[in-house]
């Protein structure tokens, strides 16, 4: 009797481990359209917008205007990685020295944005950085 009891209560324990472990893992949805690569998309951020096409060859371009109507563009060369169905990780250097990675959750419609640029007042490095967050909306 001692031997079914240990068993049964060992394989409740494993099945509540196995059910606990699936319930972290990201839920597919076949009818989202994820992918980023060969897209366009509008990201809003706090205090500008950016129009930014994800070209397959990997490099973009992207063309932000501020709340003043300022307007900046250019096309850079990308490192691109899939983290998952939804979630792209990107990261590019554009010719002034400013750095941009951008964590984008195609299924959210976010973007999480980490730049650095050239700053002669700072202290470290003479560069400042700062993380952004951004709504992103995919253009047909």
């Amino acid at each position: 009797m001692m031997k079914k009891t240990i068993f049964s209560l060992t394989a409740a324990i494993i099945l509540l481990s196995c059910n606990q472990k699936n319930e972290n893992l990201p839920q597919q949805n076949p009818s989202t359209n994820s992918d980023l690569l060969g897209k366009k998309a509008v990201i809003s951020f706090p205090e500008m917008k950016a129009e930014v096409i994800y070209h397959k060859d990997s490099t973009l371009h992207w063309k932000t205007t501020d709340k003043k109507g300022v307007v900046n563009e250019g096309d850079e060369k990308m490192d691109y990685q899939k983290l998952s169905e939804n979630l792209h990780f990107l990261n590019w250097i554009e010719k002034d020295g400013w750095t941009v990675s951008q964590i984008v959750d195609t299924k959210a419609g976010t973007v999480k944005a980490f730049w650095s640029f050239a700053d002669e007042s700072s202290p470290r490095g003479k560069r400042k950085s700062l993380f952004v967050d951004g709504k992103i909306e995919m253009v047909k």
